[in-house]
């Protein structure tokens, strides 16, 4: 009865505290902690989320959303992952929106979070908030390129349980330590710290004393962090350094060290994995490899770019660096200065993996000894000058990847292929003998059976053996800028070929086996020679996504049902060849295609409308072709183009108001039409264009529309309106288009003066930001689409040409160039007034043209201040007085008209000015004289020997400091004297006795000679 009663009273109990832990919100079957929720949604709310990372966190269990990690027992959050993910040039996935205070906040009531990442995302230039150091629990903190900037906390110093810390910023590179950095050594259960990209130019001198004290430490990571030999250890302080001795990981590549390898790497004997890539070693001792060959753990090395000779390697006279280093698997030695043969001493390091020794000046032969590196698996020679490849090469049984590229290399050895026994390249899956001299390959390299890669373009070659076929795994394989003349039928036996290219060859057709690639998705043919009989290419598999047949000396007409034959296009090229007929229709309604570039044929027709109902259309060119009609009037703001040119064809009519719905469009050529419209119309909506070329057509109306629209706000950089109708003045709010790098606006019917503010386009004012675009924001709008496996193509703003007037005639800008290009070309208006000083501060302009106007006064003073000028005009105008002197310091200037203006006087000399001898610059200017004119110029009005302007600026402040400094010498020496004679009475008598003692002395000497001669002259006489 007893052991009833208490088995009943254990039951109850067990269903109270049952109860109550139900209650209280902890049973392990329902919801999180309801505190800890509120504080994840107030972190939610801390920013903005374009791409729905956080669209879980919603109902009531916390812990069942995306990145959140609770404890199985409690609830309790202790795992937070909102890492943000990176492709390509695509952004973090958070964006902060809030003080970054209140992300601190909300973090701060997760009690008994462990685990912390917020890498990859955008914290918008702010501060690490200093109460991270608030949460103790914590044991990993992953903040790496989450764009924080300035001061690390000293705070995150009382995390004293991390294990984990990542600050690393690969490519925003803000944050930074202050001289204190003692807080580091308080994280002693720390095991891995990266702190890669972060500035540690100001840490103080004992840095590795302080990393010393992290005796848990075993993976260090200290990559482009602005060190200096400063912050090494010296022979007196390497006591706390020894303590480093657990670290296995250690990466100190891309700093500022310069000198002998760091002496305290050989007490870290752990090391099994060393970067020191990209520190200047150049002045590093022959023991090199000697204190490398202390580390008997190490098993990854890498020296690349480390300025190192031949002297720095180790020679036969110290064999013990050859048994010390036996167990590295992984060497880069690449990008250094090594010559002549590859180095001896490497087949010593039999336990090798990898090897790259590309981008040195290695000459000869590869030595047979390479076969004794019998567990080699990748090995790149390429950029070097190596002249053969040993017939033993085939005994590398285990290599997998092998680059010869940009060698001299002038035949490939049979034995790469033999197979015959075991030791051969059986394994071999990526061969690379680019940029050599071969001129055939051997049949034996069919036998390469696991084949993936062949890259053999850029040599001699004239046929390619039957044998390839059999390259049963064949996946890429590149032949072109060769002498092909052919291609073997066997190539349709390919059956995991994706992606060919022949380009820059001469081939006229191709064998009709192709289309038995069932698996290929890019092709490139472009640069060869297939005529007008080449009908078959249109024969390929329907998986093809990628054809390229620009400059083939194609002919004929693209059949109409293309897009059905087929159908999982996405890039299609065909620019430059000699095509004619309409654009088929079923093209356009290609869902996938994403490029159409069909520029430079001979295509008529009208544009079809179906281009309207393209969604994937990014890129589209159909410029230089003979098309008419009038731009469909269909467009939608659904649509995805990037880029459209249409320009020199024989469209006329009105521009379509729908085309100002393509919201995304950066770039749209439509110059050399008919096409017309008032400009209004045309730029009120357009939000994201950087390029506008409307050149050449019969648009109307004023630039006001301009300014009255959205596009000012945003990145327009190339703005041509050349040979329009355009009228009106200029609106000073044109200066608002603070991108703007080459302003067009020539042979229109302007009137006014040109706005003052001109001077201060601030890309033309410094261009610095234009070399550093390729990391910049502007890249944002540079569209990418990807077209076959592993292959990006890039269309930026600059591809598409854009034809400029520089130096009095047209010029043709593409892609690099036009991104570079910097112009301003108001030519052939009705301009008044006269020209702005404010234009000279213009000094990264290169082009300036304002002839054919009506400007009157004087040439700006200063217009030497404009260095970068390459092309001035100011013909046809009624510019009058002399030209400045400082026009002789524009040094880069090689195309000058002042022609038909009323200039007076002597025309400058000096510098760029006398390379310029054509007299028809200066004609039309009765008043001018001086070479290069035949009119001399009298001497009241020779001009003066002028030198560069910056240096008669240097000149005067040199002649100002001098006659400043002579005044304060006078004035020193001057009151030096007197001040002391005023002011000190026994000076004062002393020196005026001296003076009356002088000039007795003086009066006696004159006395005596006077008697002299006196007496000689008497004596003479009496003579």
């Amino acid at each position: 009865m007893r052991k009833t009663f208490c088995a009943m009273l254990v039951l109850v109990a067990v269903l109270f505290f049952g109860a109550a832990e139900f209650c209280s919100g902890r049973n392990t079957s329902f919801s999180c902690i309801e505190k800890e929720r509120e504080a994840l949604l107030k972190f939610k709310l801390c920013f903005h989320d374009p791409s729905h990372m956080l669209s879980s966190w919603k109902g009531n269990d916390c812990c069942e959303w995306r990145g959140v990690g609770c404890d199985k027992n409690n609830r309790y959050v202790v795992s937070l992952q909102v890492r943000g993910s990176i492709f390509g040039n695509q952004r973090p996935q958070l964006y902060l929106i809030a003080n970054v205070k209140e992300v601190g906040s909300s973090l701060l009531k997760l009690r008994y979070l462990e685990h912390l990442d917020l890498s990859n995302n955008n914290f918008n230039g702010n501060l690490i908030s200093p109460s991270l150091g608030l949460m103790k629990q914590l044991r990993y903190l992953n903040l790496s390129d989450a764009q924080f900037r300035g001061r690390i906390p000293g705070e995150l110093g009382n995390l004293t349980r991390l294990r984990v810390l990542d600050l690393s910023q690969s490519y925003y590179g803000g944050l930074k330590v202050d001289d204190d950095i003692q807080w580091i050594a308080r994280l002693s259960s720390l095991q891995r710290l990266d702190m890669s990209g972060v500035n540690l130019s100001h840490a103080s001198s004992n840095l590795f004393q302080v990393l010393g004290m992290l005796s848990s430490l075993s993976w260090l990571s200290l990559s482009d962090c602005s060190l200096k030999n400063s912050h090494l250890p010296s022979h007196n302080h390497l006591f706390n350094v020894t303590l480093l001795g657990n670290v296995q990981h250690f990466d100190m590549s891309q700093n500022s060290f310069h000198g002998p390898i760091p002496i305290f790497l050989q007490n870290m004997t752990s090391l099994t994995f060393l970067d020191i890539s990209s520190v200047n070693l150049s002045l590093t001792s022959s023991n090199l490899f000697q204190v490398l060959g202390m580390l008997p753990s190490l098993s990854w090395l890498n020296l690349s770019s480390c300025s190192l000779k031949n002297h720095h390697l180790p020679s036969c006279n110290h064999p013990i660096n050859f048994t010390l280093l036996g167990n590295i698997q992984y060497l880069d030695l690449s990008v250094n200065f090594f010559q002549g043969p590859i180095p001896i001493f490497l087949q010593n390091m039999t336990s090798l993996r990898v090897l790259y020794l590309f981008s040195n000046q290695l000459s000869g032969s590869i030595p047979d000894s390479i076969v004794q590196l019998s567990k080699l698996e990748r090995m790149d020679l390429s950029g070097n000058q190596l002249s053969s490849v040993p017939d033993s090469i085939g005994q590398l049984s285990k290599l997998e990847s092998m680059d010869l590229f940009g060698n001299q290399l002038s035949s490939v050895p049979d034995s790469i292929g033999q197979l015959s026994n075991i030791g051969q390249l059986s394994k071999l899956e990526s061969m690379d003998l680019s940029r050599n001299q071969l001129s055939s390959v051997p049949d034996s390299i069919g036998q390469l059976s696991k084949l993936e890669g062949m890259y053999l373009s850029g040599n001699q070659l004239r046929s390619v053996p039957d044998s390839i076929g059999q390259l049963s795994k064949l996946e890429n394989m590149d032949l072109s800028r060769n002498q092909l003349r052919s291609i073997p039928v066997s190539i349709g036996q390919l059956s995991k070929l994706e992606n060919m290219d022949l380009s820059g060859n001469q081939l006229s057709s191709i064998p009709d086996s192709i289309r038995q690639l069932s698996k290929l998705e890019g092709m490139d043919l472009s640069g060869n020679q297939f005529g007008t009989g080449f009908p078959k290419w249109l024969q390929l598999p329907k998986t093809i996504k990628r054809i390229d047949f620009s400059n083939a000396n194609i002919s004929g007409h693209l059949p109409e049902n293309i897009g059905h034959m087929m159908p999982m296009l996405v890039g299609l090229f065909l620019e430059n060849n000699l095509m004619n007929g309409s654009v088929p229709k079923s093209l356009c309604n290609l869902k996938h295609l994403a490029v159409l570039a069909l520029s430079n044929n001979m295509l008529s027709g009208t544009i079809p409308k179906s281009l309207c109902n393209s969604k994937s259309l990014k890129y589209l060119d159909l410029s230089n072709n003979r098309l008419s009609g009038s731009i469909p009037n269909c467009w939608r703001n659904d649509q995805s183009f990037l880029f459209i040119d249409l320009s020199s064809n024989n469209l006329s009519g009105l521009f379509p108001s729908t085309m100002v719905e393509l919201s995304s469009l950066s770039v749209l050529h439509l110059n050399n039409n008919s096409l017309h419209r008032e400009l209004h119309v045309v730029l009120k909506k357009f939000t994201s264009l950087m390029v506008l070329d409307l050149g050449e057509n019969k648009f109307s109306g004023n630039l006001t529309s301009i300014v009255g629209g959205e596009i000012h706000n945003h990145s327009l950089r190339v703005l041509r309106l050349r040979k329009n109708l355009v009228s009106g003045y200029i609106p000073s709010e044109l200066c608002s288009l603070s991108q703007m790098q080459i302003l067009d606006l020539a042979d229109n019917n302007l009137t006014g003066r040109i706005p003052s503010c001109f001077g201060k386009f601030p890309i033309m004012v410094n261009a610095t930001q234009l070399i550093h675009d390729s990391s910049d924001e502007f890249w944002d709008h540079t569209p990418l689409m990807e077209v076959r496996k592993g292959i990006y193509l890039v269309y930026s703003w600059d591809r598409a040409p854009l034809m400029e007037v520089v130096k009095g005639r047209y010029l043709e800008y593409k892609r690099q160039p036009l991104r570079l290009e910097i112009s301003i070309d108001l030519s052939s208006n009705n301009l008044i007034g006269s020209i702005p000083e404010e234009l000279v501060f213009l000094k990264d302009l290169h082009n300036l043209n304002l002839s054919w106007n009506h400007f009157l006064g004087k040439i700006p003073e200063k217009i030497g201040q404009m260095e970068n000028l390459e092309s001035l005009d100011f013909s046809k105008n009624g510019l009058s007085g002399r030209i400045p002197n400082s026009m002789s310091s524009l040094t880069k200037l090689s195309y000058l008209n002042l022609s038909y203006n009323n200039l007076s006087g002597p025309i400058p000399t000096g510098y760029q000015l006398q390379t310029l001898e054509d007299p028809t610059m200066y004609v039309g200017n009765p008043q001018l004289c001086g070479a290069p004119l035949l009119k001399k110029c009298s001497n009241d009005t020779l001009p003066p020997t002028t030198t560069n302007f910056k240096d008669n600026d240097e000149g005067a402040l040199k002649r100002m400091w001098f006659y400043i400094v002579m005044l304060l010498g006078f004035a020193t020496g001057f009151w030096g004297v007197v001040g002391t004679l005023i002011f000190v009475k026994n000076w004062r008598y002393a020196y005026f006795q001296w003076v009356d003692d002088v000039q007795h002395w003086i009066l006696v000497v004159i006395t005596l000679k006077v008697a002299q001669f006196k007496k000689m002259f008497n004596g003479n006489q009496e003579y």
